[in-house]
């Protein structure tokens, strides 16, 4: 069973519930929403509990058209997209088709398949595809008779129906054939009724492979092993195309696709059935999907998806990228004085909007309340100028090793602490994560928790075009202006490349500066991030570079281009600093 835009679930038809019955989604479905991004990602995160309930190593149920594994349920979002919330009749077809596909691979149906390939090398291009029909409808019988004992059979009725209703108008008023002999295959297992202008040519055949069926289902209930079971359904299977080979010899076939696993073998004239085909597009834009994977990744903990969706080159390591809660509260002070200066500099230096309160009894005179004068004399006006907070900012700091020997991690804790204290109730919105390497792991933590700031433990390498990509990810983009300040004291050593996360950044409009600290061998820094580096010689200046960092960025509006202006990095010539090449 596929999902498609093919396949309408809706109340009063065979898969909606007649006469409009109520979804069973209804009763239990309450985390909805009218956005498009936030209700996909509230479906997927049920439709992904539905297969973590049916058992271990079911795969992760993704959409089309975002990053997936081999193994992962792969669903179409096409005919669900439009009108949100989705449609319950829509959910409860989903949550069966889930169910089934989890089934599939808890039971290990691919096993089976591969088994086929290997048991029979000698069968000829068309008793491959009669054999792969029959494994095909076999499997859905089995496994839809597990799902039969357990809640989730209710959904799967109704996924079943649509796939059942959908494969009938394909074959409707088709000649005799092998894909119509297996339809009435699966209507029979099901009790449902043999409807067809030839039934009585398929009756014959039909009688073999119904033969099947309750052996199929009676293996159900045995304790034998999930690779035992396998077997004893292959077999099945092989002596069902024994049963048959002969007396569907010349019957047509209309779709002589088979899955890639079972070509173990196959002689030409097999095409193989690439159920994949079409993943990398979707009927969803990808920025909504993106911000789906960005909403499932923040509850999840793990973003190594979104890392591997931007790093597109195989060659590239990728290491597991984790957003834990390793942090600790923080002793840092805020200097208080640099503190106020660079409210100063957001007080004065923000934008504003004008708001204009009208009606009044005093103020200007309002030219078009001239009328109330003589009436009730509210026919003044006042214009107030208020900041606009427009602006994003996220501090990410290197948590390496280095970073914590001697002073280095206390003096960035104040820095995080000043920056916190003069952006708090300005309307501007400051992240502060960390970031460092554990085991082979990227680790991001925040430093900021509510009104709370929070510290972590330096340790591990550098992997800093990770965290870049990652920062990026979970900066808000409902910000006019947003900039990301990188505080490092060495290059990237870990992960992928640096580069990645700069042009992320430069598709996303995010302005990314990076500020080294105390190096000697300021080369490879140059040759990583080019213009967008600059260098203070030691931590302690790094309060001031950033206060003249935010005094030009909030002064000059810059936004996204490559590179630092010239003015900008004459701005950030503190005492005993430098800048990058031009």
């Amino acid at each position: 069973m596929t999902a498609g835009p093919t396949c309408p679930i809706e109340p009063g038809n065979a898969a909606g519930g007649a006469g409009g019955a109520p979804a069973l989604s209804e009763f239990w479905r309450v985390n909805t929403s009218q956005l498009e991004a936030t209700e996909l990602a509230n479906l997927l995160r049920a439709l992904r509990k539905v297969a973590g309930a049916v058992g271990p190593n079911t795969g992760e149920v993704v959409y089309a058209g975002m990053t997936a594994s081999p193994g992962d349920i792969v669903l179409d979002p096409e005919f669900i997209i439009g009108r949100y919330p989705v449609s319950p009749w829509k959910v409860d077809y989903l949550v069966g088709l889930v169910a089934h596909e989890a089934l599939h691979r808890r039971e290990w149906s691919d096993l089976v398949w591969r088994r086929a390939g290997e048991s029979g090398p000698d069968l000829n291009a068309r008793e491959k595809v009669v054999l792969s029909k029959i494994i095909h409808v076999g499997e859905d019988i089995y496994v839809d008779s597990i799902l039969e004992g357990s809640i989730l059979g209710l959904y799967n009725r109704k996924a079943r129906a649509a796939a059942m209703r959908e494969m009938a108008r394909v074959l409707e008023d088709a000649a005799v054939s092998v894909d119509g002999l297996a339809y009435l295959w699966w209507l029979s297992a099901w009790g449902e009724e043999e409807t067809c202008a030839r039934c009585e040519e398929y009756r014959e055949v039909l009688e073999v492979l119904k033969g099947s069926t309750p052996r199929l289902k009676a293996m159900v209930d045995e304790g034998a092993g999930v690779v035992e079971r396998c077997e004893k359904r292959l077999a099945v299977y092989l002596e069902a195309l024994e049963g048959v080979r002969e007396k569907v010899s010349d019957w047509k076939i209309i779709d002589p696709r088979v899955p890639g696993v079972f070509l173990v073998g196959a002689p030409a004239g097999v095409k193989a059935e690439r159920r994949g085909e079409g993943r990398g597009e979707s009927a969803v834009g990808p920025d909504a999907l993106r911000e789906v994977e960005t909403k499932l990744a923040e509850e999840a903990g793990d973003i190594t998806p979104l890392i591997r969706s931007v790093v597109d080159d195989p060659e590239q390591e990728v290491l597991p990228t984790l957003i834990w809660d390793l942090n600790m509260p923080a002793l840092s002070v805020a200097d208080e004085r640099q503190a106020g200066r660079i409210e100063a500099i957001i007080y004065r230096y923000s934008d504003r909007k004008v708001m204009i309160s009208r009606g009044l009894t005093s103020g200007r005179l309002d030219r078009r309340r001239l009328y109330r004068a003589p009436v009730n004399g509210a026919c003044f006006m006042e214009k107030q100028k208020v900041l606009e907070p427009s602006w994003g900012i996220c501090l990410l700091i290197d948590a390496s090793g280095s970073m914590g020997r001697g002073s280095s991690w206390r003096l960035v804790e104040t820095a995080v602490a000043t920056m916190h204290g003069a952006l708090r109730g300005s309307g501007n919105r400051l992240q502060a994560w960390a970031y460092y390497e554990s085991h082979g792991v990227c680790v991001l933590t925040s430093l900021i928790k509510g009104k709370e700031l929070m510290s972590a433990s330096p340790m591990g390498e550098t992997p800093s075009g990770q965290a870049i990509i990652a920062a990026a990810h979970l900066m808000p983009g409902d910000r006019k202006r947003r900039l990301m300040i990188h505080v490092t004291d060495g290059a990237s050593n870990a992960g992928c490349d640096v580069r990645y996360g700069m042009d992320f950044c430069r598709e996303r409009g995010i302005q990314l500066i990076t500020l080294g600290c105390g190096m000697e061998d300021r080369q490879v820094m140059l040759e990583q991030y080019g213009r967008s580096v600059q260098f203070i010689d030691h931590l302690s200046q790094l309060p001031a570079a950033l206060e003249k960092l935010l005094k030009w960025a909030f002064l000059y509006g810059y936004r996204g281009k490559a590179g630092l202006p010239k003015g900008l990095e004459r701005a950030l010539n503190i005492e005993g600093a430098k800048g990058g090449d031009t």
